[in-house]
C-alpha cells in the first residue's frame, strides 16, 4: 500500500502517525503535479499514492513557510478532488466551509440534546457561552459581543470527546474547570464510556455529513449535550491515552 502522510514535522498529530506510514512528506516540500502526463513529484521523487492523510500545520509561525503551505494545501485539494480512487478521510469536506449552525440543527433533528442557541450579539444581560461561527477562536463567556456569533446557554457538567473512525470509536473525558480545555495547561484526559444512544446518533450524524473521521464534543451531566462536530480534529493528546491505538486505527481504517 503506497500511503503518504503530509504535514508539519513539528505537528504532534503528524508525529503520532509517522510510524505507520510508508512515506512522510513535509507540507512545505516542493510538490509538482504535471497535468499533461498526470503524475506528481515531491522533492523530485515520483509518487502515485493509493492513500493519503494530510493535516494543515497550525504550529508553523514563519510567514514564508505558511504561504508555501497554503499553496500546497490548495494543490492537494485539487489533486484529491480529481483522484476519486485515492483513499482519504472526509473527501466531501475539503471544499466545504465550516457549518457549525447547520450541524447543530442536523444533530437536533436526530434527537440530540443541544443547548439553547442563537446567532446574535447577545442580550447584554445573561452570561452565555460565546463561540465563533467558524473555527480558530477559543470559546469564551460573555453577555454581549461586538459582532454576531454563536451564543449558547452554559451547561454545567464535564467535557466529553468522541472520535469516530469509520465504524470504530474512542471516547474521552476531559478533566478541567476551564470553559475551553485548551486554555487549561493542567487539564487531564481519561478514557470513558459513551451511551449506546449517543453513539448511535453520533454515527448517524457522521453518515449524514459523509464523514468517516471526526470528533464530537459534548457537555455531560445527567445526559449528553451535543456541542459540535469537528471534521479535522486534533488528536495527539488523546492518542497518548490509548497507547497510540487511535493513531494506529486511523492508518488501518484509511488503508482498508
Amino acid at each position: 500500500m503506497n500511503s503518504i502522510l503530509i504535514g508539519g514535522s513539528d505537528d504532534p498529530n503528524i508525529k503520532s502517525l509517522k510510524p505507520y506510514f510508508n512515506n512522510f512528506i513535509d507540507i512545505k516540500s516542493n510538490i509538482v503535479w504535471n497535468l499533461n502526463k498526470d503524475y506528481i513529484t515531491i522533492n523530485n521523487k515520483l509518487f502515485n499514492p493509493t492513500s493519503l492523510f494530510y493535516k494543515y500545520n497550525y504550529f508553523e509561525t514563519n510567514e514564508t513557510n505558511n504561504i508555501i503551505q497554503n499553496f500546497n494545501c490548495s494543490l492537494l485539494h485539487n489533486y484529491i478532488q480529481y483522484k476519486k480512487k485515492l483513499k482519504i478521510f472526509n473527501r466531501h469536506h475539503f471544499v466545504r466551509p465550516i457549518q457549525k449552525l447547520t450541524n447543530l440543527m442536523l444533530a437536533k433533528n436526530l434527537g440530540f440534546n443541544i443547548p439553547n442557541t442563537e446567532y446574535s450579539k447577545g442580550d447584554g444581560k445573561q452570561l452565555k457561552v460565546v463561540k465563533p461561527i467558524d473555527g480558530g477562536m477559543y470559546t469564551e463567556e460573555g453577555t454581549s459581543t461586538k459582532y454576531s456569533c454563536i451564543i449558547q446557554e452554559k451547561i454545567i457538567g464535564y467535557n466529553k470527546r468522541l472520535y469516530l473512525i469509520n465504524d470504530k470509536y474512542f471516547c474521552f473525558k476531559i478533566n478541567t474547570d476551564f470553559l475551553d480545555y485548551r486554555d487549561d495547561d493542567k487539564s487531564t484526559i481519561d478514557l470513558c464510556d459513551v451511551s449506546k444512544d449517543t453513539l448511535n446518533k453520533s454515527f448517524r450524524l457522521a453518515k449524514k455529513l459523509k464523514l468517516n473521521f471526526c470528533s464530537l464534543d459534548f457537555m455531560t451531566n445527567t445526559k449528553d449535550w451535543f456541542l459540535e462536530i469537528n471534521t479535522n480534529p486534533f488528536f495527539s493528546e488523546f492518542n497518548k491515552i490509548t497507547n497510540n491505538k487511535l493513531a494506529k486505527t486511523l492508518h488501518e481504517e484509511l488503508n482498508k
